[in-house]
């Protein structure tokens, strides 16, 4: 029995101790090091440097944001540095309470420091934003801050097609690009002048600016006629007529590959009726002379329907085509363009890093998807999302289908030129051999080139 009580006293003396260390405070100055603070876009980093005391466990600090919440973020000896966000105007002497804590999370108490803090991206973009014309629509340009957080929503304002009644139109939703960004939007209600709303959200959901751009005029752009501008290659242009490559192709007014059909409805599968450039084509010029300077507004590549054509690959017998095609149609049509535009007198040798910059196309799909989510998706191939064979349907199907085309824009600056540059810089991989170099001679095709300026 006395072994009991004993058990009892040694139990409850434990117990006791145990509630006197919980209750015991966690009492050391908040002493650092070192102790910094910096501005940066959206809120500050603070640097720290702990004290050599085995005691503390890590840092913690708290402060209000922008939209009145109550933070705390904790730091500790493995870091030396935390970024305190949640900001989105530039600000001076924000409060923040800092203490350290234990390995029981026990704190210390407060010492209160002040920081300042740099606009968020979300707010300073706009002071960087212009809308601009553009064909069929308009563009958003913007410059953003080294540290970019958030989303950018553009819309206009047009009539609503469910309602029928004044709205604003969601044009696209973006995260907002480090360095800045341009967007362009085309739009499907006709309208000579158009209202444009931007707004900005942070990734908590928080609405944080919204400006109207008004009364943006819309462009409209005219398409020239073949005979009114002149046509170079820096590079070798094929001239066959044999399997019919040649450059009389490239203006003959069909742009879904017409010939080509009739070829291969009349059996004579080597003819391919189109414009082929190499070898090494890749990053010579192609050159559009206007005559005159004019605005620039777009150039069109077209492509081939599907006529599950042939491409032959190391056939002996036509070791040309074999050469031109390596057994795929898309792994010449392009998938890199630059296109540029001058008013130098020697466009085919003028340094391009002095020319206007009026549109980039970069495609750079994953060997998953391969081409299967680009602009020559439905053209002919194997593998592609084209499941309609246009040399087995009427004349009346493949003259209602719609052309495949890739649908250059020009970045409207209201500057004309006289001559315009486009440079292939690459074509697409195949969905074979894993993925491998489909095209190492660098050959290019398109079946028509179109040009647009801007309708006066």
């Amino acid at each position: 029995m006395k072994y009991s009580i004993f058990l009892w006293i040694f139990l409850l003396g434990c117990l006791s101790a145990c509630k006197d260390d919980d209750n015991e405070g966690f009492d050391v100055p908040v002493e650092f090091t070192a102790l910094s603070f910096d501005a940066v876009p959206g809120g500050a980093v603070m640097r720290y440097k702990l004290p050599d005391n085995e005691d503390i466990f890590g840092v913690r600090v708290r402060y209000t944001d922008a939209f009145g919440e109550q933070l705390y973020k904790d730091g500790s000896y493995l870091s030396d540095t935390l970024l305190l966000s949640g900001f989105t105007e530039a600000r001076a002497d924000v409060p923040v309470q800092i203490s350290f804590f234990n390995s029981n999370l026990k704190e210390s108490g407060m010492i209160e420091k002040t920081f300042s803090t740099k606009a968020a991206a979300t707010v300073a973009l706009f002071d960087n934003l212009t809308v601009n014309p553009f064909w069929g629509g308009f563009n958003v340009t913007y410059f953003s801050p080294e540290i970019v957080s958030g989303m950018i929503h553009v819309f206009y304002v047009g009539t609503n097609p469910l309602t029928h009644e004044q709205d604003s139109i969601l044009m696209g939703s973006y995260p907002i690009s480090e360095g800045g960004d341009t967007l362009n939007f085309e739009m499907q209600q006709s309208m000579d002048l158009v209202d444009v709303v931007v707004r900005t959200d942070d990734y908590a959901g928080h609405r944080v600016k919204l400006q109207v751009y008004e009364k943006i005029p819309r462009l409209r752009m005219t398409t020239l006629s073949s005979t009114d501008f002149d046509f170079d290659f820096t590079g070798n242009i094929l001239e066959d007529e044999t399997y019919e490559f040649g450059k009389k192709y490239l203006f003959d007014g069909k742009k879904k590959g017409d010939d080509r059909r009739k070829n291969i409805m009349n059996g004579e599968r080597y003819k391919y009726s189109t414009f082929v450039a190499g070898p090494q084509a890749f990053n010579e010029r192609f050159i559009v002379d206007l005559r005159s300077p004019q605005i620039p507004a777009a150039i069109n590549l077209y492509a081939f329907l599907k006529f599950n054509g042939y491409y032959p690959y190391r056939v002996s017998a036509h070791p040309f085509p074999s050469e031109v095609w390596s057994g795929y149609y898309t792994s010449r049509l392009p998938s890199k363009v630059n296109v540029y535009g001058t008013n130098d007198p020697n466009p085919r040798n003028v340094d391009l890093s002095s020319c206007a910059i009026l549109c980039k196309f970069k495609d750079t799909p994953t060997f998953e998807t391969g081409f299967r989510e680009s602009w020559c998706a439905y053209s002919d191939c194997a593998y592609g999302r084209g499941d309609v064979e246009y040399q087995d349907v009427t004349d009346d199907v493949f003259n209602a289908a719609d052309p495949i085309v890739l649908n250059l824009l020009c970045n409207y600056t209201g500057t004309a030129y006289r001559y315009l540059i486009f440079v292939v810089e690459d074509t697409y991989d195949s969905l074979r051999w894993s993925g491998q170099e489909e095209n190492p001679l660098e050959y290019v095709t398109f079946d028509e080139l179109e040009v647009c300026v801007k309708a006066e």
